[in-house]
């Protein structure tokens, strides 16, 4: 995988409360905190190159002057005007040239550091964030609302900075040569604010409401890709076409009415300023007519005027840009302003090596929202290379338990002692690095075979990763691809079975060389042979470690040194197999029904 750039300061002030989802103009600008120089410099640059559009009706008026003057000298006259004017357009390739590059770089650069302070934030957030956010809208906020704060700033340096010199360039030639008419000019700014306070509400309603569908969108597409082995299975192919054909006709609508509302926007200023225009014609008319200006200065305010009336147009064009650059800012804030965080800065490091002594001290926990509480006055203690496997029922509380463990979550009350210190006193990024995680789901990533088993880690040497391999029953497998360990896996590894999948998340944990080892369901879905090797190779992996064991199939916990049992989030039983089996209690019994279920399918 390729390795990002080191975190720079730009970034990580927007993760320290730059970024303001209330105020979008105030963090726009905290955007290019360490890039307003250039900023300054490419606004420079844009008056510069942008001089002779705005001059252009000041030499068009003084020609006319000159021919309606006349004289033995008024040709050499308009040649001077032309010659001057030829000068302040020669410089216009070099100059725009140069723009482009400053302010495409100073973009580019405010991109980079929001999308990697987005992802500086999703590593840092709880676990918790992600069971109420869908991966697929978090992919929107980092794709498409980043784009779309670019968007807003690109037409902010084009279109929004032009208006801006056009408006500054007529209002003084105005006020110097004419300022009756120049009072006139100013009308339209009035007008052009007017009309924002008019669509301002129902700009961002729309586009807010256009986000939401966005993201659904994405995320129901998300699942459809996920769900098409059981769709196709089950033959429900015409059934999940017309549920995702209803999300794309929801966007359908929503984005026709944001057109519409736009485009109405659009013909509505139009048709105002056309309005304003006809009255400056007939008023620089009459302004001639009484001898007040020259026929000259009648052409050039008309074309500036003209070109006033583009400028608060372009001015207005910016509007729903800002609407949706807005709604873009508050929604990055979901992110960058959650609250829940995992606060690791300034604790003190775990351990290393941990000895791998865990003690739950009268621990309880409950999920938010006034869901069931899990977890009851949990009393354990495990010694360091102990094999401790957790069993039970659906919802007994089994998987909570290991997730405490991990520090994906923390107690509601009591405390969790890691080699006798308070685990959320820890930084527990140094904790985690020292564990082994083989999941129920073994999550693999479009690299090669090599990359999915060092993940993370660098100087593996390709002797220790065949040792490695052959100890979690892989390397034959391995020897036997045509490209050996740089075997692409393919799009979340589809080109492995589900024991191979197993055994490479194995081969994951083994070369950390973790001291604590976490098996959540690991052989729950396999068939006997491929269970068979991926427990050699558990024992292997688990040996001298300890170990936390989430147990499907009570074939996996026969090298456990205790077994936990949970019932309704409390421990019921406690000991080994052969002392629980002995009980007779709720071990036994579970022990029973999964032998007599594994005998019907054997039949």
């Amino acid at each position: 995988m390729n390795s990002a750039p080191s975190p720079n300061a730009a970034w990580e002030k927007l993760l320290d409360g730059r970024f303001n989802s209330k105020r979008p103009g105030h963090t726009l600008w905290n955007l290019f905190s360490d890039q307003r120089g250039r900023v300054a410099a490419a606004v420079t640059l844009y008056i510069i190159k942008q001089t002779p559009a705005s001059l252009m009706p000041l030499a068009v008026g003084m020609i006319v002057d000159t021919l309606t003057t006349g004289g033995d000298g008024a040709f050499r006259k308009i040649l001077w005007i032309a010659g001057g004017y030829f000068l302040l357009l020669l410089q216009n390739p070099f100059v725009h040239t140069s723009f482009v590059r400053l302010m495409s770089g100073t973009l580019r650069h405010m991109q980079f550091n929001l999308r990697s302070a987005l992802v500086e934030r999703l590593q840092q957030l709880s676990i918790t964030f992600y069971e109420e956010k869908q991966s697929s809208a978090l992919q929107t906020k980092i794709l498409r609302d980043v784009d779309a704060i670019d968007g807003l700033c690109r037409h902010l340096l084009n279109t929004g900075l032009n208006g801006l010199l056009v408006i500054t360039y007529v209002t003084v030639i105005a006020l110097v040569k004419q300022p009756l008419l120049a009072l006139y000019f100013l009308i339209t700014v009035p007008a052009g604010v007017w009309l924002l306070k008019l669509f301002d509400r129902r700009f961002k309603e729309q586009y807010k409401a256009m986000r939401v569908e966005t993201e659904q969108m994405n995320a129901r597409v998300g699942e459809m890709l996920q769900m098409l082995p059981v769709t196709r299975a089950h033959g429900l192919e015409s059934v999940e076409t017309r549920d995702v054909r209803g999300v794309f006709e929801n966007l359908r609508k929503r984005g026709m009415q944001v057109d519409t509302l736009t485009e109405f926007f659009a013909s509505s200023s139009w048709f105002t300023f056309m309005i304003f225009q006809l009255a400056c014609l007939v008023f620089s008319a009459w302004l001639v007519v009484h001898h007040r200006i020259s026929v000259g200065d009648a052409v050039m305010y008309h074309t500036y005027f003209g070109m006033l009336i583009g400028a608060v147009q372009q001015f207005l064009s910016v509007f729903p840009a800002l609407a949706q650059g807005a709604d873009a800012v508050r929604s990055l804030g979901e992110v960058l302003e959650a609250e829940q965080l995992e606060r690791n800065e300034g604790k003190p490091s775990a351990p290393v090596p941990l000895r791998g002594e865990i003690i739950f001290e009268n621990v309880s926990f409950g999920y938010p929202r006034g869901r069931e509480v899990a977890l009851r006055e949990i009393q354990l203690h495990i010694q360091p290379g102990e094999t401790i496997a957790f069993v039970g029922e659906s919802g007994a509380g089994k998987s909570t338990f290991v997730n405490l463990a991990i520090g994906f979550r923390l107690p509601t009350a009591g405390k969790i002692l890691l080699d006798g210190r308070d685990l959320r006193e820890l930084d527990l990024r140094t904790y985690r690095r020292q564990i082994g995680v083989v999941p129920q789901t073994t999550l693999l990533f479009n690299g090669t075979l090599r990359e999915n088993v060092t993940y993370g880690l660098e100087q593996i040497s390709d002797d220790m990763l065949w040792k490695i391999l052959a100890d979690a029953n892989l390397a034959e497998f391995v020897r036997a691809l045509p490209q050996g360990l740089d075997t692409p896996l393919g799009e979340s590894g589809t080109r492995l079975s589900g024991g191979q999948r197993q055994r490479l998340a194995i081969a994951r944990a083994l070369v950390r060389n973790p001291r604590l080892v976490i098996l959540d369901e690991a052989t729950s879905a396999l068939d006997t042979e491929s269970e068979r090797l991926v427990q050699e190779a558990l024992v292997r992996l688990t040996q001298g470690r300890t170990t936390l064991i989430v147990a499907h199939r009570f074939s996996t916990i026969r090298h456990a040194h205790r077994i936990v049992v949970l019932h309704g989030g409390r421990i019921v039983e406690l000991g080994t197999q052969a002392e629980l089996m002995a009980q007779q209690g709720q071990f036994y019994r579970l022990a029973k029904l999964q032998a007599v279920t594994a005998a019907k399918s054997e039949d």
